[in-house]
Formats: C-alpha cells, structure tokens, sequence
C-alpha cells in the first residue's frame, strides 16, 4: 500500500485481520515445577517485549505517509505498557477525562479525520536454535484502541478491543537474528463508540507484549469443567482440548499439597475431550477456602498448568447460591488505573490491589467496564475472590435511556458485539473465581445484548449472566405501566433473558418494595451502590441491614475502588500533584467525577473504606446483660482463624482488657461469652469488642482488626445546672464588657455577637463568634448544594435587633436578638441568643426559627477563629476517624487527641471533612498554655486550618494554603453524607431540616494543664 495504514479502524466490516483465535489464557513451560512457581520470564518459550520502545507522535494519523519510512530520534523512547499521554511534557496529546460524553462527534460508525496515532518500533533477537521447530506467536495484552501491526516490513495484521488479547502467528515474518516490529496505535476506531466507560481516556500500548516459542504440534485452547454431584459427594474432572494436529496430550491433576490424584494420556486429533476422573468429596473452592486443584498438561515440549476449583454456581428459586450456600457478595467495582502509568497496572500493582480488599472484608469484584490484566484472575482464584468479568462494552453517551439503543438494538453491530464477548469468555474460561459474565455496562437494551446472553449461555451454562441494562429497563417498564403510562415495548421482551435483576443505586425504599422478598422472581444484585466520592459513603449501614434481612439480596459492588488520577509534580513521588478532569484544557470533560473511590490514586484508603470495612463484617456481635454473642457471617469456614479481645473504658481510658481465644464458631453458627465487667463509677463507660487475626495471611498480620463494635453501658446523666457566678458588665457605648475571674468578654451591642476573650493577658479570639450554616459541599452535595447556593447559604450575614445585659445571681446574663440571612434574601432563621458569663465559664443558649420555605441546611452551629498556635486538640466523641451521624460504623466513643494540622483529610477535591460527631467535650490548646474548652450535651466537632470557604473555592488539595489560625465549629448538627453524587438522595433522618432549633453548649477559657473536663461537663 503505497500511502499511510488500512482503513480497517473506520468500518464495521473488520475487527480482527491476522489474528489468531481467541482461546484459553495459559503460558507454556519446559517443566512441571517452573510451571508451578509461574514466572513466566523462567519459561524458555516466553520472551517479553516490554520496555523502552522508539516512540513518534503524529496529531493525526493522515499525517503518516507510510508507517516503514517514520524516522525515529534516538532520544524519543516511550516505555511499554503506559499511556502515551502519561508522559507529560512531550506533547503526546493529554488525558481526558468523560463520563459519559463521547470526546467527538458521535456519527457511528465514523471516527474524527484527526485521529491522533502513535508509531512504535521495537527491535528483538532470535536465534536459529529458538526458530527450529517452533512457531512463532506475538501476543498484545491491551492496545486502545485499534493498532496495525509491521514486522520486518510486512504488514502483520489489524486489531482492536482495547482491553483484550490479540495474537498473531509471525513465524513467517521472522528470522534468526535481529527483527523489526513496528506498531501503528490509533487513538479512536470504529469500536471506540463501544469504549465509552467511565474512565479517562489515554491510548496506546497499555498492557504487556511477548514473543511465545510454540512447538509446531501444540494446543491450542484448554476449557476445564467440573460437574459435581448434587451433595458434592463427588466432582468428574474433564477438559476439552484444542490442537492444531494429531498430539498426545499426558495430564495429572494433583491436590493443593502436590500429591497425584489422577493422571493418564489421551490422544487429540485437533479437538477431543480428556475424561480426567472422579474426585471423591473433593475440596470445594469459594473465597473463604480458595481451595485449588493444579492441573499439568504435557503435550511434546511445552507444559502448561491450570489452577483447578471445584465449586457450582446456581440459582435456586430466587437466591444464587456458591456450594449450596447462599454467600453475600461484599464487592467493589475496580478500573485498571495507575496514577503514572495510566491504565497499565504492573503485578505487584494488582495484587496490592487485592490484598487491600481482603484486607477491607471484601470477596467480589466487578472488572468495571471491560475484562482486566488477564493475571488478574489467577490471583483472584488462589485469594478467594468472586469475580464478575465484565465484556468491553460501554456505549452510555448514545441514549441509553431510548426504548433501545441505536447500538445495541442495531443487528449492524450484532458482529462487534460478540466479538467482545468471545474474547473475554474464551480467555478467562477456566478461573473458577469468575462467577458471573457481564454483558457490559450502561449500552441500553437490545437485540445484541440478548445475542450476547444466549452465547454466554450455550458455551458455559455453570456461571450467571448479569445484564443490568435489561434488568433496569424492565423494572422501568413495570413501574410506569403500573402508572397508567403507555408503554410502547412490553417489559416481558427485556425480561426473557435476566436471571438475576441488577441496579445502581435504588433508594431503601426501592429496594424493599420492588426487589426484595420470597415473592419475587429474581435475585438481586446491585452492580454498582454508594457512590464512594470523596468524603463518602454515608449509607453503607442501611444497605447492609437489607443484604443480610433478605436471602434473594446477593449484595452488591460499591463504586468504586481508586480515584483516577493523572499524577503531575515536579517530585511526583515525594510531592504528588492529583489531576482530574478538565486540568489539561480537554474538552469534555467531568471534571472530579473519576476521583470517586474508596482509595487514593497511591492506594491510601479512605476512611469511607473503613466504613465498608465494618459494614460488610463477616462478623456481627451482640452485647445483653452481661454477655456477648458472636455471630458468624461466613458459609464454608469457622472463625477459629479469629479471637475475640473486649476492652472496658471509664471516660476513654481503658481499666480492663481480656482476650477470648479463637473462636471455635462454625459457619453461619454463633456462640456466647460472659463478659466480666469491673465496678467503675465513673461518667461514660464504654465496651469495646474486637475481632481480631490470630494466624498471619498475606493481607493481614495477626492481631490485625477484622471488625469492631462498641457498646455504651453507662452516661454521665447529671441533671444540675452549673451556677455561673462571680462576674461583672461594663456597659459601654458600642459593647458590653463581662469581667470574670481573670478573663474578659465582649459582646458587641451592634451585632449581638461575641468579639473577644482575654485570659490572663491573651486574647482567645482572633474573629467575632458567628452561627453559621455553611459547609464546603462535599462530592454528595453537588445536587443539594444547587439549592444552598439560590439560597445563599455560604452568604449569610447576621442583623442584630436588640440586645441587653443584666446580672442574675451573681451571672452576666447578655441577649441578643439577632438574624441571619444573605443579600436579596429574606431572613434565613432569626434567633435568641442568651450568653451566661461566669467563672465557670461561658454558656451559650441559642433559640432559632428558621423560615418553613428554607431548604434542608448543610449544618448549623457557631464558629470559633483562634489565634496561631492554638494546635492541640482533644476530644470526647466518635473517632479517631472523621465522623458524621450517617458515617462512624469505623469509629468509637472515646478520647483522643490529635492537631489541628492532622485533623484534616486531604480529598483531591477540597470538601468538607473531618468532623467528630457524638462529642461531649473539646478542648482546643495553644502551646504557650492556654486552651478553650467546649462542652455540650452532645455536638459535632470541626477543628482546621482551612476555612469553609477556602475548601469551598480551591480546585485542588494542592493548591490549599493552611491559614495560621485554627478555625473550630461547633456543630448542633452537621448534615449526614449519604452518596448523593451518584446514589440516592440523602436520607431524611440525617438532614438539618428542622424549623425550630434549640441548641446550647458552653466553653471556657483555661491554662492546659487545670483543663479537667469530665469534671465540667453536664447535661444542659
């Protein structure tokens, strides 16, 4: 071809040109035992291409005249697998960020005229001794979107499906010594309008290439089945196996210990079956027990190993069940996603990955929104994870909210479609952690979905097929039929091919009246819930309660594992800079909506981790007179891998702790303990249960907490009123003046609020006092806030109408008649406000009318700026982790103490954070000595260096500046989180949207070291 690539990227009528087969994801080996230790670079017949490979950008590809001629400078190298538009600075385009935006014009099946490409070249050597009987087979893991394939100047061959394997057979396109591959990478093809997932979108190289040394007879394709018995009394063990000729294929099934079980040799004339045996009450496989049989096929030179699970996977009714049991999936959905790589995740990168999810009680993931690094799967079946392989498949941007999709419902695209599903099915067949195939995500319902299913069908009846878009569609049917709506599509046409219903995100109430129950037909599976961004989720409590409740609620997949970031800096290392979308002038773009997990880019969880982490337990203990019941969670195994230890607290601070050995509890069993309580008369006593690792695992040493629970037996219930006394008021012209002890007031008469504190000399304010009602919006504001915003909540100013002071035994007593509203407004509350000035301290009594149209308020409390140095924090409330009334399943009642400074999660997105709700008292210390603390009944606490309006307006942690002085509220109530960015609107029991509030708390001003305040605090 005399001028630039094919034009197979820009037609339906191509997908594959030159390619092998889709089949079976193995890598041969010389013998047994290096195929068992699978390392794949000890295998002679496995040569990796990756590294530093020549590199040329062009903007478009018709700027390539002919992909032999491009010269490369010897300076001009792009490391293999990594995105190109990960290497900042050279100008190779820029990550982009969209949702569900196509980033071009969506005209399918045609692709932008500029579509930028990349030119790899990459030299490798064979000798003659490597080519002798051999063939030989170049394989991509992972290329986006589409490539053209050069070796030795002759046109290879074409593929695309990002996200999947592409083999060609180059053995007549090589020679001994020194070879050429030259790869051609486009950015956009045909198949892009089925790439559309939530996801930044970066193209190239992104997943490992290798040369593999095949002998000439050889197999092919491996598909390993088990059939077990209806009580798993026995399982028959077979395997149909593919060959490229007449070939003797010798296999051994051994147990997980390396003994023999059975062995023999077959021989295979291109395809045939090996009848491999019986194993009599075999070993089952599930993520409690990842319990794996190791299968060696020895066929002519080469060895291959597969891991062999024993395990049956059905519905029953309306329940899916794993080995009978009906198991709950504690899930996550989990991106291919490295902060410098892109969507190139080395293996150390994915088993961190996992082993932080097992870490977190988690057993499922769903490989969100393609099938992921194919060794992937093996360490999900030696952990024990549950895996929902998901096809390439995403065309959200195109109406998926139609009757059908233009895509899915377009026989056109029947080919395209299942393609994508071959290719996954065929590579991941034989993982016996897959438990469900995935249609896609989000393409809307059609005709090809249904193609799909019956394919997933016909090749493998042992696993479940999950189509959340027929799913939804068909309870949307239902519901508005059930309106009266004219419907033109009858909801019978989506639902004849859904075993199991799926949803995103459905409210309690959904749940519960539609989904769940002994009547319903199908199980329920949520592929995605709580949305996870930022400071989140706030709802995890409430869907778990349901989960375990109903047998026909097989769980769900919270969204979703990491951010997504593009990491920048000039230390990106020691100083990482987090991007999310639109930092690179890309349009569209979605801004933060990638930073939306339950880890950092670096994999630093999150507290709503934690959360997860509790919620999920496969534990629950009960506390009653005296004794604690245990509750075991898990379907296969006993909790004697896990001991008990309870630690009793007075007031935070521990007086006794007894450690129950293992727990002999078998599975869904509980069991019973005394708890010997000690004799303590002090105010709070707390008990405090924890279940911890007593063996080591690769997630967790031993004494690591699995789960823990708190139980309060007793509060400080003090009914007296502390009298204040000993103070005195000077009136002057503008303020009144409260001398007290060696401390001095004032409260301002023109604004009702309180101006100064002196103690001893040094003034304890550095700004007026002020109710406030503003919170930086966290990711889960973002619709509410719309509403906070007309009503101009982070606007607010306060109008005093009157104040007057008098001395009432022995007390100042100041009031202040006062509202707070914004410009163009009307009022937003008008309150009174009663300040009570003695030597004891400050009582502050607010009473508030806030108006009945007023939208729910982010939070209502009064702001405290302290001076620099006012650092040291601490607290009785729920901690150490932030806390808010929907979101402290990971945190206690206790004391703790920590800075202003390490008083502050970092989300990428600047957000409100860190709260301690629950609190009793605080205490707020400079170094130099002096201190305010604050009591109440009970408040919600913030303690920071940066201001609600500084997380307000910046765009970037980064990019905060930490103020000198310490901003402190102290909350009546702080709004609960919820998951509202993408999931339910937040509960009506966590919203401040009460219309008379009655708050009152009281602080004083003390030396650090006379701050006693369990002494102090009463209830109000």
């Amino acid at each position: 071809m005399p001028f630039g690539v094919p034009d197979y990227h820009k037609t339906l009528d191509f997908f594959h040109v030159g390619c092998e087969r889709p089949h079976a994801y193995f890598i041969p080996y010389k013998d047994r035992e290096s195929a068992l230790r699978e390392i794949r670079d000890e295998s002679p017949y496995f040569k990796t291409l990756i590294g530093a490979w020549d590199f040329k950008f062009f903007p478009s590809v018709t700027e390539i005249d002919d992909p032999l001629s491009v010269e490369f400078s010897e300076e001009e190298k792009l490391d293999v697998p990594m995105n190109w538009q990960h290497a900042f600075g050279r100008g190779y385009d820029v990550p982009q960020y969209t949702n569900v935006s196509y980033p071009y014009p969506i005209d399918p099946p045609h692709v932008p005229d500029e579509n930028p490409a990349g030119v790899y070249r990459r030299f490798f050597r064979l000798s003659q001794e490597e080519l002798l009987g051999k063939s030989i087979m170049l394989t991509f893991e992972g290329v986006d979107s589409c490539f053209y394939l050069y070796v030795n100047g002759e046109f290879a061959g074409y593929s695309q499906v990002s996200h999947m394997i592409s083999e060609f057979n180059v053995t007549k396109l090589v020679h001994a010594g020194k070879n050429e591959i030259r790869v051609v990478v486009l950015k956009w093809c045909d198949g892009s309008y089925l790439e559309d997932q939530d996801m930044y979108r970066s193209s190239g190289i992104f997943r490992e290439v290798y040369l593999l040394k095949r002998d000439i007879a050889r197999i092919n394709d491996v598909y390993i089945k088990c059939d077990t018995a209806k009580d798993f009394s026995y399982a028959d063990v077979y395997a149909d196996i593919e060959t490229n000729g007449g070939l003797n294929v010798g296999y051994n099934l051994a147990d997980a210990e390396g003994n023999n079980l059975l062995s023999g040799t077959s021989r295979i004339e291109k395809s045939g079956r090996l009848e491999i045996g019986r194993l009599d009450f075999p070993n089952l496989w599930s993520d409690e027990s990842p319990y794996l049989y190791e299968l060696t096929l020895t066929a002519g030179n080469e060895v291959i190993t597969f891991p062999v699970g024993v395990r049956r996977v059905e519905i029953v009714g309306n329940v899916i069940l794993i080995n009978g049991k009906g198991v709950k999936a504690r899930g996550v959905n989990r991106h291919d996603s490295h902060p410098i790589l892109g969507h190139a995740t080395p293996m150390e990168h994915i088993k961190r990955d996992l082993l932080i999810m097992k870490a977190h009680n988690c057993n499922m993931v769903r490989t969100s929104h393609y099938p992921n690094d194919p060794r992937f799967y093996a360490l999900c079946d030696r952990m024990g994870f549950y895996v929902c392989d998901e096809t390439d498949l995403e065309c959200h941007g195109i109406g998926i909210y139609r009757d059908f999709n233009p895509l899915t419902d377009n026989p056109e695209w029947e080919a395209a479609y299942m393609d994508r599903a071959e290719r996954m099915l065929e590579r991941d067949k034989n993982h016996p952690s897959i438990i469900m195939w995935s249609v896609g995500n989000e393409c809307g319902p059609g005709v090809n979905h249904k193609k799909m299913v019956e394919f997933f069908k016909s090749r493998d009846s042992q696993r479940i097929v999950h189509v959340e878009d027929e799913s939804r569609r068909a309870h949307s049917v239902d519901v508005q039929k059930s309106q009266g709506k004219d419907m033109p599509v009858p909801s019978e046409t989506y639902r004849e091919y859904i075993e199991i219903e799926s949803a995103m995100y459905p409210p309690i109430s959904t749940l519960k009246n539609v989904y769940l129950g002994k009547d319903k037909k199908y199980p329920m599976f949520l592929c995605e819930y709580c949305h996870a961004m930022g400071t989140s989720p706030g709802d995890l409590k409430e869907y778990w309660e349901l989960i375990r409740e109903y047998d026909n609620f097989f769980g769900g997949c919270v969204w979703e594992y990491t951010d997504h970031s593009a990491v920048v800096g000039d230390n990106i290392y020691a100083d990482p800079k987090y991007t999310f979308g639109g930092d690179f002038g890309e349009h569209p773009n979605d801004s933060n909506f990638c930073v939306d997990g339950l880890v950092y880019p670096d994999r630093r969880p999150h507290t709503g981790f934690l959360e997860l982490k509790q919620a999920q337990a496969p534990i629950a203990v009960r506390y009653e007179n005296g004794v604690l019941t245990v509750k075991s969670y898990r379907y296969f195994t006993s909790l004697s891998d896990v001991s008990l230890v309870y630690t009793v607290e007075c007031n935070g601070k521990a007086v006794k702790s007894v450690r129950i050995g293992e727990l002999d509890i078998e599975p869904l069993g509980e069991m019973s303990y005394g708890v010997d309580l000690p004799e303590i008369n002090c105010g709070t006593v707390t008990l405090n249960v924890y279940a911890k690792q007593n063996c080591e695992t690769e997630w967790a040493p031993v004494g690591y907490d699995i789960a823990s629970w708190q139980f309060i037996l007793k509060e400080d219930k003090k009914n007296e009123t502390v009298r204040y006394s000993g103070a005195s008021i000077v009136e002057g012209r503008n303020e009144y003046t409260v001398e007290f002890g060696e401390s001095t007031l004032t409260v301002s008469k023109n604004t009702g609020l309180i101006t100064s504190l002196v103690h001893e000399g040094k003034q304890m304010l550095a700004a007026p006092v002020v109710p406030t009602v503003w919170r930086a919006p966290t990711d889960n504001d973002k619709n509410v806030k719309i509403q906070w915003e007309k009503n101009k909540y982070n606007r607010m100013e306060t109008k005093c109408y009157s104040t007057s002071a008098s001395i009432e035994d022995g007390a100042a007593v100041i009031s202040a008649q006062i509202s707070l509203g914004a410009r163009s407004c009307l009022p937003l509350m008008r309150m009174k406000l009663t300040y009570t000035v003695g030597t004891e301290g400050i009582r502050v009594e607010c009473d508030a009318d806030v108006r009945e149209d007023a939208p729910t308020l982010p939070r209502f409390g009064f702001k405290f700026l302290l001076p620099e140095h006012f650092e040291d924090i601490t607290y009785f409330g729920y901690g150490p982790y932030e806390s808010y009334e929907d979101m402290r399943l990971a945190s206690r009642l206790s004391l703790f103490k920590t800075t202003a400074t390490k008083n502050f999660e970092s989300y990428i997105k600047p957000q409100e954070n860190s709260a301690h709700y629950g609190c009793r008292f605080a205490t707020v210390t400079a170094a130099v000595g002096h201190g305010i603390l604050f009591t109440a009944d009970s408040f919600s606490l913030s303690a920071s260096h940066y201001s609600a309006e500084q997380l307000t307006e910046i765009k970037h942690n980064y990019e905060l500046v930490p103020e000198k002085e310490t901003t402190v509220i102290i909350d009546y109530r702080n709004a609960g989180i919820g998951s509202n960015s993408c999931g339910p609107e937040l509960n009506p029991l966590y919203r401040v949207n009460e219309k008379k509030i009655n708050f009152t708390f009281s602080f004083s001003p003390e030396f650090t070291g006379n701050i006693d305040p369990f002494a102090k605090i009463t209830k109000m």
